[in-house]
């Protein structure tokens, strides 16, 4: 699996972007727009076509998903602790066909919480690309029954890496947005990922 975050910020050609990646072969974006207001994120999905909006899944304002057709949700890790049902909200959006995934930073933690979301994330697995000073711990998911996806300084080199440490899947962020030639760096990536995980 390879996933493109957004970038936080919106950027002027970032529509076309995207559509560039989607129509050269990216699967899934996970949209993190923590900033927005509903009102912004919402004026921001209508501008995309339904084929594109089916490969994405919202990190905010998960209720937008009953107005666009969109892939999914996500929980970050401080959503998921503050949510007092959070077993029946993943149900609700569940039953209703959406896929869930959620962020991890501990191993121990995602072995004990993970079977309830269809994938999650776990990082730093590598030293990040955008955040100065966060490490990467190399955890090693082998033995982990669930389907883990590598996050945190996913670059072109280190896709097989990721593969030997028993991750389903890679999702990138800093390495694409804050790279010049975006569209060269995504074919990389692309092309690097679907080598090592054909």
């Amino acid at each position: 699996m390879l996933i493109l975050f957004t970038s936080e910020e919106s950027q002027g050609d970032e529509k076309e972007q995207l559509i560039h990646f989607f129509e050269n072969g990216l699967p899934l974006l996970h949209v993190r727009k923590p900033r927005m207001t509903e009102e912004e994120l919402k004026l921001w999905l209508s501008r995309f076509e339904e084929k594109y909006l089916q490969r994405m899944i919202l990190h905010q304002h998960h209720h937008l998903a009953e107005i666009f057709p969109v892939k999914g949700i996500h929980l970050k890790e401080s959503c998921r602790s503050k949510k007092k049902d959070l077993a029946e909200y993943i149900q609700q959006y569940k039953s209703d066909g959406f896929t869930v995934s959620s962020s991890f930073h501990d191993l121990e933690q995602l072995k004990n919480e993970a079977s309830a979301f269809d994938h999650v994330f776990l990082s730093p697995v590598f030293n990040s690309v955008s955040k100065t000073g966060h490490k990467g711990r190399a955890f090693n998911v082998e033995n982990v029954q669930h389907k883990v996806i590598a996050l945190g300084g996913i670059e072109t080199d280190n896709i097989t890496k990721a593969k030997e440490l028993g991750y389903a899947g890679v999702a990138v962020l800093g390495a694409v947005w804050l790279d010049e030639n975006r569209d060269k760096v995504f074919t990389e990536i692309y092309k690097e990922y679907r080598n090592v995980y054909h």
